[in-house]
C-alpha cells in the first residue's frame, strides 16, 4: 500500500523486506488520523504486529526511524492477552481508531477475532484495569501545554468510549459524539470544558494551565466512579 508519506513508506518497506512473512500488519493511530498531525512535531504512533515470535530489532528499528514510535511491536496473539486484561485502548483503536499500511490475510482474520469479543465478558481482572489507569493518570503530573492537553484528551476520550460501549452496547471513536451520548453525565460547565479542550488538541494549542489539568482529574475521577462503581460493577 503506497501512501504519500515519504517517511512512512521506507519504514514499512524496511519492515516489509526484514520482516518477511513474520509481518502480520503495520498500523498508525495517534495525531497522525485524529487530524492533529504536524509534520514537524509529531511521531508516526504505530504497531507492528507479528504473527509469530518477535524479531530482535526493534532497538535497532527505533534508531533508525527515531520518528516513529513503536507503541506496540508485538504478536497478535500478546494483543489479544491485553485486550482480555482490560487494555480497552488496544481494542477500540484496531477497530475504529486506526490506519492500516499494511496487513497480511492473517490480519483480517485476527480482527475478526478481536471484534467477536466481548470486551466486558473478557476482562480478567477489574482491580487489574483499575490500576492500568491509576498509573498512567500519574503521567499528567509531568506534562505541560500541548502535551498535557493531548493526554487529558485521550484518557477523557477512552472512558468516554468505553461508557458508549457498555450503556449503547455500540463501538464509537469520535469524541464528540461519544459526548452527546452520554450527556446526561456532564453539567453545562464541564460540557464547555469538553468542547474547549477538543478544539485546543485539534488546533495544537500551547496553552493548558494546572487548573484544566485539575479540572480533568475530576472529570476523569467522576467518570471512572460510573464507569467501574455503577456499571462494571452493577
Amino acid at each position: 500500500m503506497k501512501i504519500g508519506d515519504e517517511y512512512l513508506n521506507e519504514f514499512i518497506n524496511y519492515c516489509k523486506i526484514n520482516f518477511k512473512n513474520n509481518l502480520m500488519a503495520i498500523v498508525i493511530y495517534g495525531s497522525y488520523t485524529y487530524g492533529y498531525f504536524d509534520k514537524k512535531k509529531s511521531d508516526y504512533d504505530v504497531f507492528v504486529i507479528f504473527k509469530n515470535k518477535i524479531p530482535m530489532e526493534k532497538n535497532y528499528l527505533a534508531k533508525k526511524f527515531k520518528k516513529v514510535s513503536l507503541q506496540y511491536f508485538c504478536t497478535s496473539d500478546q494483543l489479544i492477552e491485553k485486550i482480555r486484561h482490560g487494555y480497552w485502548t488496544i481494542y477500540i483503536t484496531l477497530l475504529k481508531g486506526s490506519k492500516v499500511l499494511y496487513f497480511s490475510k492473517d490480519y483480517s482474520l485476527f480482527l475478526k477475532q478481536i471484534s467477536h469479543i466481548n470486551f466486558l465478558e473478557e476482562i480478567f481482572d477489574i482491580i487489574g484495569m483499575e490500576y492500568i489507569e491509576r498509573k498512567r493518570m500519574k503521567i499528567l503530573n509531568n506534562l505541560k501545554g500541548f502535551k498535557a492537553a493531548k493526554w487529558c484528551l485521550a484518557e477523557i476520550r477512552k472512558r468516554l468510549q468505553l461508557l458508549t460501549y457498555i450503556r449503547k452496547c455500540k463501538l464509537i471513536w469520535d469524541f464528540n459524539k461519544t459526548v452527546s451520548i452520554n450527556k446526561d453525565l456532564f453539567d453545562k460547565k464541564e460540557k464547555q470544558f469538553l468542547n474547549a479542550l477538543y478544539k485546543k488538541v485539534m488546533l495544537r494549542k500551547t496553552d493548558f494551565s494546572d487548573y484544566e489539568k485539575e479540572f480533568t482529574l475530576k472529570l476523569v475521577k467522576k467518570l471512572d466512579e460510573e464507569l467501574i462503581i455503577k456499571e462494571l460493577l452493577d
